[in-house]
């Protein structure tokens, strides 16, 4: 679904120890680097990717440090990429051969921190809180997209409302064809933060 290009979010849930993080770090190695994995050559996200080379890897502090940055290590090829910490305790400055630059923050760090740099992806490993997700939605101006991957847990209940069991879910073929675009552009960035703009601030606190 992620290398489709018809869906903005896709949401992988599922239990612990059975490989969220290596899925995620898959994602992102596949789409910084010509894909040579036969699962996903054909898609248009791997084969070519469209969007800015600016991406977002995000998860809590401890995660981050003790299995995020060594999945990374594990799946980017090696003498390909370079890896700094930039004034953190962990490594999240990262820049390929390919020319594409991302960060790795935590959900703690405050939302501003969330609101720069133009986005053409961004992985959140677990869910992430409301503001910080709408944030990273107003950065993808010239169109991306977003894969989560989760274990259920409480505090996620935003995500599953909006994302999961919404009758139009995340899907934007509807939208499309409703506006006759072709692909993610700025009127359907438009459409997806007035949407998440007008849920009640219970929800956004959840």
């Amino acid at each position: 679904m992620v290398g489709s290009d018809e869906v903005f979010v896709s949401v992988s849930s599922a239990g612990n120890g059975l490989g969220k993080t290596a899925l995620g770090a898959n994602l992102a190695a596949n789409i910084c680097y010509e894909t040579k994995n036969p699962f996903f050559k054909g898609l248009p996200i791997f084969e070519n990717f469209p969007y800015p080379k600016r991406g977002r890897i995000v998860s809590d502090a401890t995660t981050v440090s003790t299995t995020l940055i060594p999945e990374l290590h594990r799946w980017f090829p090696k003498g390909r990429y370079e890896a700094k910490k930039g004034g953190k305790m962990y490594e999240s400055k990262w820049k390929t051969d390919t020319g594409f630059r991302f960060d790795v923050m935590t959900y703690d760090q405050a939302v501003k921190e969330f609101e720069s740099a133009t986005l053409g992806w961004a992985w959140f490993d677990e869910p992430p809180p409301f503001m910080i997700y709408k944030a990273t939605v107003a950065r993808m101006r010239f169109g991306g997209l977003i894969f989560i991957t989760q274990t259920p847990l409480s505090g996620s209940a935003w995500l599953f409302d909006n994302l999961v069991a919404s009758p139009d879910r995340v899907d934007i073929r509807p939208i499309l064809e409703k506006y006759k675009l072709k692909k993610w552009n700025e009127e359907i960035r438009k459409i997806w933060v007035e949407r998440f703009s007008k849920m009640s601030t219970e929800e956004r606190l959840e």
